[in-house]
């Protein structure tokens, strides 16, 4: 009953006003972030707030997809969904969305009482989730074979510039990998920022390949091995680390959004980290 409570609180809204702090706005997006604190303390939080000021929950408020949600186009791969840039591209701070702390601000994750850095080295692409999605520890991926990680479903954007932490931006999949960190399904979706100028010339892994060459190689092996510098054993892939197309990466991102409602009405357990 305690997790319930928590988690029903966490769904809610406060109204916070006179409150100085970074502003961290995105296009076409009625949702903004504010920083507090300083990058790399304890207190840093990015806190998410609607257009009547109000925080929110980046986690469960933040709609899955943008309004309009179809792109127009020649494409068959015209859906779009809203990205939560946690890591920017060339960072090191271990930073997501909190599934445990009040409204879920962003916050750098803390391990054995101490910040957490990515010891592989800094990140080479934006990284993040899709909110109102969850990986549901009970359920064992079908394609994966592995229970999910009990977090929303991970982005991966390839743009060549870093993103600001705490940006909501407009993305279309093209494909995922499906990673197994830890006995774990930990799906790394990839996708690419609406205002790209390759945006409508990249359209699937297979395009990906095309105009930015060994992108999906990279973020495979980024992925299997970046927590070998902290002394643990490389990840591994399902699949036998082939990826996953743009057509069923939306129905893999559907079922972690029907998990997460499922989640939201109480009708599954919910342990915090």
């Amino acid at each position: 009953m305690l997790n319930r409570i928590r988690f029903v609180n966490n769904i809610g809204r406060i109204s916070i006003r006179n409150y100085s702090t970074n502003v961290v706005r995105s296009k076409d997006c009625d949702f903004y972030a504010k920083e507090e604190g300083s990058v790399g303390t304890f207190e840093y939080r990015v806190k998410f707030f609607d257009k009547n000021d109000k925080q929110i929950s980046a986690w469960h408020v933040i709609p899955m997809q943008p309004t309009p949600a179809t792109l127009s186009g020649g494409s068959d791969n015209k859906q779009l969904y809203n990205f939560i840039v946690e890591m920017p591209k060339h960072t090191t701070e271990k930073m997501e969305v909190n599934t445990s702390e009040q409204l879920n601000p962003i916050k750098q994750d803390i391990k054995k009482g101490a910040l957490r850095y990515i010891k592989h080295g800094k990140i080479p692409y934006n990284y993040g989730c899709i909110p109102q999605t969850w990986e549901d520890p009970h359920h064992l991926d079908p394609l994966a074979g592995y229970p999910g990680d009990n977090d929303p479903i991970d982005v991966v954007e390839v743009s060549q510039q870093p993103f600001q932490r705490g940006s909501i931006k407009q993305v279309k999949v093209l494909g995922s990998v499906p990673l197994i960190d830890e006995g774990e399904t930990d799906w790394k979706v990839i996708v690419i920022e609406r205002e790209n100028p390759q945006f409508d010339k990249i359209n699937s892994i297979k395009d990906l390949e095309i105009h930015i060459p060994g992108t999906v190689q990279a973020i495979k092996d980024w992925y299997q091995y970046y927590k070998v510098s902290e002394g643990k054993e490389a990840n591994k892939y399902a699949l036998d680390g082939v990826p996953v197309e743009y057509k069923q990466t939306h129905s893999i991102i559907q079922t972690t959004h029907d998990h997460w409602s499922k989640l939201i009405k109480g009708n599954v357990n919910f342990k915090f980290d």
